[in-house]
């Protein structure tokens, strides 16, 4: 990441210095012609000698732009990151790029024979300050880049810091709801077996067929609608067995549902709420209709049963459908909600609307 902030900042330094050797170049053709309009008594021949004096003195300042960023730019690349070793560094850097296109021009002018005493003085302004003013401009560049970058970075650790908190959080609340089911299961063998052995070894075997099914994807982030149907059929027979019949039941789901996806043990929950606190409580227990139903792009998954209603909700049940708003929140957002609703003459209608995903 802090590579590919590096190139950003880099090529973007690149382009500032095409822009500002191309504006020095324009100036200089600019203030040739310049020149060439006040003279007017200028022979036509010198026209050409004009030309040749641009074409020279823009090839000579190429060569100095060239000289300073080859020496400038790897000082900046390479060396301290921030601080004021880097201060330091690359105002080393200019000073020598400076002096080395000074002794450049030096040795043209010995070469050419031409006085230079001033000339070197104008040379280092000429291009010694516009260099520090570009690397100065590269600098506040360079940092704004790498600030940005920083925020990016620390923006995605702290999403994946909540993506790992809340994953943490969800399988907390699965294990939360798991263990509940089982020992409660597990209390009511126990008890059958005190009063009916026979009822207790045909809930045994139930239990054991239940956990056939709900072992192998118990920890799954998502199972299919048909699992999960299946998972609760095998539940609800478990609890038939202690029932009898007391509890009567129908799953409704298309086969073209089955294969959907759907968060484990949610519907499994509403299932065992509705038993626990509507059914269980009745003498003469009652009826439990799981069905599921696509509207559009959203799974509407329900659980109806005529127990008393809202009223066996407020003595319990708060936890189980607490747990399900929390996960729905967390895997859906605000695409996912749980309802409630009052079912007549008796009874409560829970239901479950998630968006659809199908494996």
């Amino acid at each position: 990441m802090l590579r590919r902030s590096l190139a950003a900042s880099s090529a973007g330094e690149l382009r500032a210095l095409v822009f500002v050797a191309a504006v020095f170049g324009i100036l200089l053709v600019l203030g040739k012609v310049v020149e060439f309009a006040v003279r007017h008594d200028m022979p036509t021949v010198d026209l050409a000698r004009l030309t040749a004096d641009i074409v020279e003195e823009l090839a000579t300042a190429s060569l100095m732009a060239l000289t300073m960023f080859v020496v400038i730019q790897p000082i900046r690349r390479l060396g301290p990151r921030a601080g004021a070793r880097r201060v330091v560094a690359i105002t080393a850097a200019l000073a020598l790029a400076t002096l080395l296109v000074v002794t450049i021009q030096a040795a043209f002018m010995i070469l050419w024979d031409f006085p230079f005493e001033t000339a070197l003085y104008s040379t280092a302004i000429q291009f010694g300050l516009p260099a520090a003013l570009l690397v100065t401009v590269g600098e506040f560049h360079r940092r704004e880049v790498l600030s940005l970058e920083a925020m990016r970075e620390a923006e995605a650790d702290r999403a994946r810091l909540e993506q790992q908190t809340l994953q943490a959080r969800l399988k907390t609340l699965e294990a939360q709801i798991e263990p509940h089911f089982l020992f409660n299961t597990l209390a009511n063998v126990r008890r059958l077996y005190e009063i009916d052995p026979v009822a207790g070894d045909a809930m045994l075997e139930r239990l054991m067929r239940y956990l056939e099914i709900a072992l192998p994807s118990m920890r799954d982030e998502r199972v299919t609608l048909g699992r999960e149907a299946d998972l609760i059929e095998a539940y609800l027979h478990l609890q038939q067995v202690r029932m009898g019949r007391r509890l009567a039941f129908a799953i409704d789901v298309a086969p073209a549902l089955r294969p959907i996806e759907v968060p484990p043990m949610m519907l499994l929950t509403l299932v065992e709420n509705a038993i626990k606190h509507g059914l269980a409580p009745l003498r003469d227990g009652g009826r439990i209709d799981v069905g599921a139903r696509r509207e559009g792009d959203a799974l509407q998954l329900e659980v109806a049963d005529t127990g008393p209603g809202f009223g066996g909700y407020v003595s319990g049940g708060g936890t189980g459908l607490a747990n399900i708003q929390v996960r729905l929140a967390a895997m859906f957002g605000d695409a996912a909600q749980l309802t409630l609703s009052a079912r007549r003459p008796r009874g409560l209608l829970a239901a479950i609307c998630i968006p659809v995903s199908v494996s």
